[in-house]
């Protein structure tokens, strides 16, 4: 039976190409590990015998200046460091893409290089794809490593990129609401209005507490969204972790949407600061002086109500 391409997820953050690589090359992933592999790439930039042009190529002043960049957590790697990650582990890295649908292989001209690892690159993020008999094969069984050269895995590493792309897409196409879910027999309700109607109306067992969560529910395409619902999905909506991400992002809403929503995605407070702070000048809002108080206050607001028409906060500070 012909082996399955199957994906393994890695932490969606700035270093899951170098998660994705050190999962596949030695098995070991981690926070210290991501750390060491973009120290490799600082070093191999860094001893080139032309630093000028490696700095050229690598679309920096210097190899120095290059160097303290790739070490900052904060910065995704690429191909520059795939290129790099091929060298030190002498293995040939295929990139399966899912925006072109091709395969991409860096590291097959290394003397050095003795196997072949697959990476998935979504456009956002990478994953490591090993392969196996299925999805649910235990780790210690999955093959990470093929031979050099080998394309026999390309055709269905293809296939999962294709897959993730057309689920990317219905997901797209989704809508996300808030709802009231009952502690007692599950209902979902539109608000706390109707979830005290509901208690009044519907028996419980003796030991309902009255108690109820905010859950978020799917609205596939072609449903209609109930009546004052907020789609959560909506480009004018915001999810921030915390007010103090809002605010960072506040002066930059209605003019900045790509920095907006990277701000909202940061995944602490101080990045998404450094975000904030490495804004051009004529990034803010013209009116953001004048309207500091009133955006505030909104903020505010969609806190603590969680179903402000603009803005919505996972965590609660």
């Amino acid at each position: 039976m012909a082996a399955e391409a199957i994906r393994r997820s890695v932490p969606n953050d700035h270093s899951c190409l170098f998660w994705a690589v050190a999962y596949l090359a030695e098995g070991d992933v981690g926070r210290a590990k991501a750390a060491q592999l973009r120290e490799v790439c600082a070093q191999d930039a860094l001893r080139d015998p032309d630093p000028l042009t490696r700095a050229l190529l690598l679309g920096f002043n210097s190899v120095d200046e290059y160097a303290e960049w790739i070490r900052n957590e904060f910065h995704w790697g690429g191909e520059n460091e795939i290129i790099s990650l091929a060298k030190h582990y002498g293995l040939e890295v295929a990139v399966v893409c899912c925006e072109s649908m091709q395969v991409l292989c860096y590291g097959s001209d290394l003397p050095a290089c003795s196997a072949r690892i697959y990476i998935l690159y979504t456009g956002q993020h990478y994953d490591p794809i090993v392969s196996g008999a299925g999805a649910d094969i235990a780790v210690e069984q999955e093959q990470k490593k093929h031979k050099k050269g080998d394309m026999s895995l390309e055709a269905k590493a293809l296939e999962l990129a294709r897959r993730h792309v057309a689920e990317a897409a219905k997901k797209a196409k989704q809508r996300r609401a808030k709802k009231i879910k009952c502690g007692g027999c599950g209902a979902l309700l539109s608000d706390a209005e109707a979830f005290a109607t509901h208690c009044g109306e519907v028996d419980h067992d003796d030991d309902f507490a009255y108690d109820c969560e905010e859950v978020e529910v799917v609205i596939e395409e072609g449903e209609e969204l109930p009546e004052g619902t907020v789609d959560l999905n909506a480009d004018h909506v915001y999810s921030f972790p915390s007010l103090e991400h809002y605010w960072q992002a506040a002066p930059f809403i209605g003019e900045e949407d790509a920095l907006v929503r990277s701000i909202a995605a940061a995944a602490t407070v101080d990045e998404a600061m450094i975000l904030a702070g490495g804004a051009g000048p004529n990034a803010q809002r013209s009116d953001f002086r004048e309207r500091r108080l009133e955006l505030l206050a909104e903020g505010l607001k969609a806190k603590g109500s969680c179903s402000h028409s603009g803005y919505k906060f996972s965590n609660f500070r």
